[in-house]
């Protein structure tokens, strides 16, 4: 089997039809909370936050008679250290597969439905990791034409939806405006300090930061930045259209208290946004994986080409293929 036959085999497989499961007594919402929780898909245990954030959704959309919202808020942008940049790749993709099936199995419980929901922080990459507005109009553009291409594999009683934070104001200096007086309200609620980063939080810090001239000039830009990250999900928008939103199921590659950490695919925890998709070979195909810039610096790899009708992009004519 080739790289390319098995990419489509898992796409076909995406649209065979499911049945609705007969769920016999157990009531509606237990149902599809046993499979938005189901261990298949969930790599960590989920905390009581989490847990209730997930069930008060679940009720909502029964309640209203629609679709569950399982929702990712992500970076919205490709790590601009991986030559993929500022594209989607095959990370991407695959990572939307599994997703759909994770979907697919909710859908299977309830006949309204699921909605796969992105919310793109890409507006406040500019701010904290001086990505430029080109590149993250560029991820979103690839990231919105891979999801026109996938809507023939899609599965029944499954949509998706994506969104861009930016596109929640109408000037891009209301964003900055809300970003300024959330991080005063951080600051005046840790009397004037900046936050505390561990050594894990600089690397990461370090990893994302595609640095300014003299920026580390100044002994403080991480901390700098880091006030930045924590305050550009405390904005007024992001709060009223995002996080006050009860009908949310969250969920996220790692782990956070309040989402479901899934991963991207079956066998990698690392999120897609920040990786690149390769295929590792195994007994009867080959397994997706997501890997990080160090996981593909210690990697060995050789290109295989792909051709995939319609699936366009400078980064989906060929793929890695682990040794």
């Amino acid at each position: 089997m080739t790289a390319q036959e098995h990419i489509l085999s898992e796409l076909k497989k995406l649209r065979q039809p499911t049945s609705l499961e007969d769920i016999a007594h157990t009531p509606q919402e237990e149902a599809i909370f046993a499979k938005v929780m189901s261990k298949k898909f969930r790599k960590l245990k989920a905390d009581e936050v989490t847990t209730s954030r997930a069930r008060q959704a679940i009720n909502f959309a029964v309640a209203h008679s629609q679709p569950v919202t399982v929702s990712f808020l992500f970076g919205g942008n490709k790590l601009w250290r991986f030559e993929e940049a500022p594209e989607i790749d095959w990370a991407e993709l695959f990572a939307l597969i599994y997703f759909l099936n994770w979907m697919k199995s909710i859908a299977s419980v309830y006949p309204p439905g699921v909605t796969l929901d992105f919310f793109s922080e890409d507006v406040a990459v500019e701010t904290l990791n001086n990505i430029t507005r080109a590149e993250a109009d560029e991820y979103s553009r690839t990231f919105r034409a891979m999801l026109e291409w996938l809507k023939p594999y899609m599965p029944e009683r499954v949509n998706i939806r994506y969104r861009r934070y930016g596109e929640q104001y109408k000037e891009y200096a209301d964003y900055l405006s809300e970003l300024e007086a959330a991080k005063q309200r951080h600051l005046e609620a840790n009397h004037g300090e900046l936050p505390t980063l561990s050594e894990k939080q600089k690397q990461a810090t370090e990893l994302n930061v595609r640095l300014l001239p003299g920026q580390t000039d100044d002994p403080l830009w991480r901390e700098k930045v880091e006030l930045t990250h924590r305050s550009l999900e405390e904005t007024d928008t992001i709060t009223k259209v995002y996080f006050d939103d009860l009908s949310l199921v969250m969920a996220c590659p790692t782990s956070y208290s309040g989402w479901i950490a899934v991963g991207s695919t079956k066998r990698s925890y690392a999120k897609f946004w920040a990786g690149v998709g390769v295929l590792e070979r195994s007994v009867d195909g080959f397994n997706e994986l997501v890997l990080t810039p160090k996981q593909l610096e210690l990697s060995q790899y050789r290109w295989q080409d792909v051709h995939i009708e319609g699936l366009a992009g400078k980064n989906f004519s060929r793929i890695r293929i682990l040794e």
